[in-house]
């Protein structure tokens, strides 16, 4: 079949389009840098601020989930999530599991162990997060005492049964307010009262028993101090015992690769208190800025890692200070350092009543108070506009900056600073479903556009929360198969019925992928689209139909994420990034116009994963290298396989 050049008019992306046309090109490095750190817009699409012919082998290799089983059989969990496509799996090893006695030795050794052996064995990289949780940072000691005199709520005395043991500025009350070890700790001991370093935020009556611990390390303190040092030097010898013990764990002790990853902190959104010696005092103990610690602790376990090269053979490190912060730049990154963080959670917004504080920018790029009104809960959120906390400044290949430091991927030259996301996932539950097959239908649409999205864009670790939790909430394997892994030690003859309709998009995926891969393939050829057209006109949002409000087409948020599997054979997920994916959503005829694919003589076909079957295309060959296809898009992505004529 052969059809007419459609002749697209241009216009800048921020105004009125052509009906049934997209308002500008569909890749502008403006739509990112025209977007300041500050502002945010409802219509600008900075994720299309460039377009990339991503490798499948990063799309295979990225995928990934973290571990936080119990009582289930890891061999056993782990063989489903790689039989679907899960390379990398995260896993938490606190400073807490360290033995105060023996610091080379761990208090779950054995746990850690059958989870890393069921990683060796399935091929599942593992990417251990170090961290300090508040209620266990470090080596711990913990036990009771009776308060024998009631203490008011601000009192910074108590008196106990038995002062024995106490150790001053390291023992003290825990769980006050929170899950906190030590959280008033003691000053003073005098007969059997005890001063304490802040006051008390709740009354303890007498006879109470309370909990307490000691700390074998003070609290993180200013730069240069003694506490500072020798809290670090225990935080080091820990990033060294933890490395020993996950490669003997592996096999993979003197070998070029220790096969495993590290990820140096998890979130400042909870559980952070240890990072800050004032956060134990009040008034406060030291005057500096306990905000440093972001920076140093990253400094100071990359100068441990490279004083110790042959123990971090192959080992990427990332930042993970920077998971829910938007400060960490990659060019502030020590050299080490190859990879910073992102914990994207996106709950959902109603618009106006949710709008975000800063400049709102219109759609002529106009500073306004117009909001328009609808609601959204979307997996991309954060490589949109809506918020000025865009990850897109991370991912892109394009130089722009937050207040000085350059943030994107290029920043370092020659050694470059990749985004993994650690963290993500949408829980129905949190949005009131209710209804199980809902729930898991909802996670199979949204794990197939977090996938298809953020591996294209540029992130190489993709590791979804978690493989544990519930049906109805983030749990990506079901509540049927963990309970299996529970109470039996073999695999089912047929897991069909147990596995998670995520679980079984992402190996769908995945196959499509990994047929005919190239693994050598780093070289990919650029594909550009060069105009998308629809003839129904159906939004996103309305807005008011005017050029500085007009609404939000379906085409201005087409996705076409191109990745290449091999010389001649692409596979290309595309989809409309609808803004709630809990509304149903009938796909929809688009024509999209592409350069760099040699369409003459191709094979080209759709496959649909979510319903594992094909979908009809139209393509018509336009020159040497270029296509017109006529595509059916659904809300969550389709492949469009390109296969070359030779």
């Amino acid at each position: 079949m052969r059809w007419a050049t459609v002749v697209l008019a241009m216009m800048a992306v921020a105004g009125a389009s052509q009906a049934g046309s997209l308002a500008g090109p569909y890749t502008d490095p403006t739509y990112l840098t025209k977007l300041p750190f500050g502002a945010h817009s409802h219509w600008d699409q900075p994720w299309r601020a460039y377009m990339e012919t991503a490798p499948a082998s990063r799309f295979l290799a990225a995928a990934g989930v973290n571990l936080n089983l119990d009582k289930e059989d890891p061999d056993l969990v782990v063989q489903m999530l790689a039989k679907n496509g899960v390379r990398c799996a995260r896993l938490e090893i606190g400073w807490g599991n360290i033995d105060w006695d023996d610091e080379t030795k761990f208090g779950n050794a054995d746990h850690l162990r059958r989870v890393l052996a069921a990683c060796k064995k399935w091929g599942v990289r593992p990417l251990i997060l170090l961290n300090a949780h508040q209620g266990y940072p470090c080596p711990v000691r913990y036990f009771e005492r009776v308060v024998t005199a009631d203490a008011a709520a601000g009192a910074t005395q108590v008196t106990l049964d038995d002062v024995g043991g106490l150790v001053l500025g390291h023992s003290g009350l825990s769980n006050l307010s929170d899950y906190w070890a030590a959280e008033a700790l003691i000053l003073k001991i005098d007969g059997k009262t005890v001063t304490l370093s802040k006051p008390l935020p709740k009354a303890i009556k007498a006879g109470t028993h309370v909990p307490m611990a000691t700390l074998k390390y003070r609290p993180f303190s200013q730069p240069g101090s003694d506490d500072y040092k020798e809290t670090i030097a225990g935080w080091d010898r820990y990033v060294g015992t933890v490395a020993a013990f996950v490669s003997e764990a592996l096999g993979t002790v003197g070998k070029a690769d220790r096969g495993f990853d590290l990820e140096i902190w998890n979130e400042l959104t909870f559980g952070d208190w240890f990072l800050y010696i004032n956060s134990y005092y009040k008034p406060d103990l030291e005057k500096y800025d306990g905000n440093g610690i972001w920076g140093n602790l990253v400094k100071e376990t990359a100068a441990y890692v490279d004083a110790h090269v042959d123990d971090f053979a192959g080992v990427r490190i990332s930042d993970g200070f920077a998971n829910t912060i938007p400060w960490p730049a990659s060019s502030l990154e020590p050299a080490r350092i190859t990879a910073i963080s992102k914990h994207p959670y996106a709950g959902r917004k109603t618009y106006p009543k949710d709008e975000y504080q800063g400049t709102n920018l219109n759609a002529l790029w106009q500073e306004d108070k117009y909001v328009p009104a609808y609601t959204e809960l979307f997996p991309e959120f954060f490589g949109t506009g809506l918020q000025t906390e865009t990850f897109i400044r991370e991912l892109a290949p394009i130089p722009n900056d937050i207040y000085g430091p350059r943030h994107d991927r290029n920043a370092r030259p020659g050694n470059p600073c990749t985004v993994w996301i650690t963290e993500v996932n949408i829980g129905p539950d949190e949005d009131g479903v209710k209804d199980p097959a809902e729930a898991l239908a909802l996670k199979a649409k949204t794990t197939a556009r977090y996938l298809a999205f953020l591996t294209n864009k540029g992130v190489d670790r993709l590791t979804f929360y978690a493989a544990a939790d519930k049906d109805l909430g983030l749990g990506m394997v079901l509540d049927s198969f963990l309970d299996y892994a529970r109470k039996n030690s073999t695999y089912p003859v047929d897991d069909g019925p147990y596995t998670s309709p995520a679980l079984r998009v992402m190996g769908r995926m995945a196959a499509k992928m990994g047929e005919g891969l190239d693994q050598g393939l780093t070289q990919t050829r650029a594909l550009t689209v060069d105009g998308i057209s629809d003839t129904h006109d159906h939004f996103q949002l309305a807005g008011d139909g005017t050029a500085a409000h007009p609404p939000l087409y379906d085409r201005e948020v087409f996705a076409f994420l191109p990745f290449q599997v091999n010389a001649r054979r692409f596979a290309i997920a595309y989809y409309v990034m609808t803004r709630d994916v809990r509304k149903a959503y009938e796909p929809r005829e688009f024509t999209v116009e592409v350069s760099g694919i040699k369409a003459k003589g191709a094979k080209i076909t759709v496959y649909d994963p979510i319903g594992d079957k094909a979908v009809a295309v139209k393509a018509a060959a336009m020159g040497e290298d270029k296509v017109k296809l006529g595509l059916t898009a659904a809300d969550y992505p389709y492949l469009l396989i390109v296969d070359e004529a030779r």
